[in-house]
């Protein structure tokens, strides 16, 4: 059993520093090229060669996404990108419209080609046909349910061996054909024909997550007039009316976790799992790095720790989590998380040491601190070490850049940049703290 490699989302360069101390086996990260994230900042210009180089010290690969489907005016995007991603030395290109993968194969030979969901692989003649183009790996489409993700690696280890097989396994559903979505055309006034504005060219605006409110019941009716099927959302105009549904969650509320099917896509011979979220926090990313890491790590050791890491990941859940189209039910939420039990997000991030000897650190909050507080202040450590600082074993102080050093601070706000007092070995840049 292989255990796959953790692809993770880094949409800027906070992000990146989080997946490398929590755990990436590789990143990817749009560029100067036409990706499927336009709203993350990227790694433009020279950003690219500076985060290859950063992941590559930590021994990280990084796969460049340029997995859009862009018309032929985009296409000078596209070819920039390239040489962007060969200057800068990457392991990989992800891309899925078969023109871009042309344009990679002759001018950017040297790196391995990564065929996106986007390109709604789901079948062996399609790993075929990608293979044949020059493409090492696939991420399955998003639609595969889990049998058809087993019958495509037993597809692929019979005529297809040593191609690779990716799925992404956390994060955002899609209602669309693997992203393939016209309503942020059609719902946010956005043009057909504006360079960029669409969700295959990476301006998704997400309406399958809006709040909706149903004020009538849609029928169909075949032409013998027999009832064909019926829509019905309850709604209120009390949004804090006790048991009722205020919005209708009709699209695309949940997001995928297939955390416990982790053990069996080790055995299939999937080689990468992937996690979704380039415009999703780097507080996030943090926590949902270090349960998947963890996991992955326990199933190296033969004893798979699945409970531990979901109860960790579920502070990282702003959705319920369901397994998708893995269950009999793609709505039924996955066992072992108590949603009742409350959400501790990250309060701040440790930038770097403020006193040579560990006993002070520059940090920056990411959400509201009262230092006071009984359940005082647990660190995130890579492994899923969380330690606790109880209330007076801490303190927060203003910056030397304020105009009030070394004044003390009870409760902090987010975008603050203080100075955190508290020894404690596991204390370093980048870790989070709640």
């Amino acid at each position: 059993m292989r255990i796959p490699e953790l692809l993770l989302p880094c949409g800027d360069m906070e992000s990146l520093e989080t997946a490398l101390l929590y755990g990436a086996d590789a990143v990817y990260l749009g560029a100067d090229g036409p990706n499927l994230r336009a709203g993350a900042a990227g790694f433009a210009g020279p950003g690219l060669a500076r985060a290859t180089h950063l992941a590559h010290a930590a021994g990280v690969r990084v796969y460049v996404c340029l997995n859009a489907s862009p018309r032929e005016q985009d296409m000078s995007l596209v070819r920039q990108g390239l040489e962007q991603a060969v200057e800068a030395q990457a392991d990989g290109l992800i891309v899925a419209d078969t023109g871009v993968a042309r344009l990679a194969l002759r001018h950017a030979p040297s790196l391995p080609l990564h065929v996106s969901t986007q390109a709604n692989t789901r079948n062996s003649e399609g790993l075929a046909f990608w293979r044949d183009l020059g493409a090492v790996r696939a991420n399955l489409a998003r639609e595969c349910a889990a049998g058809e993700i087993a019958a495509l690696a037993r597809a692929r280890d019979e005529v297809l061996p040593g191609f690779e097989l990716e799925i992404f396994a956390h994060g955002a559903q899609c209602m669309a054909l693997s992203g393939r979505c016209a309503l942020s055309v059609h719902m946010v006034d956005r043009k057909p024909g504006e360079v960029g504005r669409s969700a295959c060219m990476g301006s998704c605006a997400h309406p399958c997550r809006y709040e909706y409110r149903l004020r009538s019941v849609v029928e169909e009716r075949k032409r013998a007039g027999t009832e064909a099927w019926e829509v019905l959302e309850q709604w209120t105009d009390a949004p804090r009316a006790p048991g009722e549904a205020t919005w209708t969650q009709y699209f695309a509320p949940q997001d995928l976790c297939l955390l416990w099917f982790a053990p069996w896509l080790a055995r299939l011979g999937v080689d990468a799992l992937k996690v979704e979220g380039r415009t999703r926090s780097s507080a996030y990313l943090a926590v949902a790095a270090d349960s998947w890491r963890f996991a992955l790590n326990s199933l190296a050791t033969d004893a798979f720790r699945a409970r531990e890491a979901l109860a960790e990941l579920r502070h990282a859940a702003t959705r319920p989590l369901t397994t998708g189209l893995f269950g009999a039910d793609a709505r039924r939420e996955i066992p072992g998380l108590d949603r009742l039990a409350p959400r501790r997000q990250p309060m701040l991030r440790v930038l770097a040491p403020a006193k040579d000897d560990g006993s002070a650190w520059h940090v920056e909050l990411k959400g509201s601190l009262d230092t006071k507080r009984l359940e005082g202040l647990t660190l995130i450590l890579p492994g899923l070490a969380r330690p606790v600082l109880p209330p007076g074993s801490y303190r927060l102080e203003q910056g030397p850049e304020s105009d009030l050093p070394g004044l003390p601070v009870d409760k902090a706000h987010p975008g603050m940049r203080l100075v955190l007092y508290a020894a404690h070995p596991g204390m370093r840049p980048g870790i989070f703290a709640r």
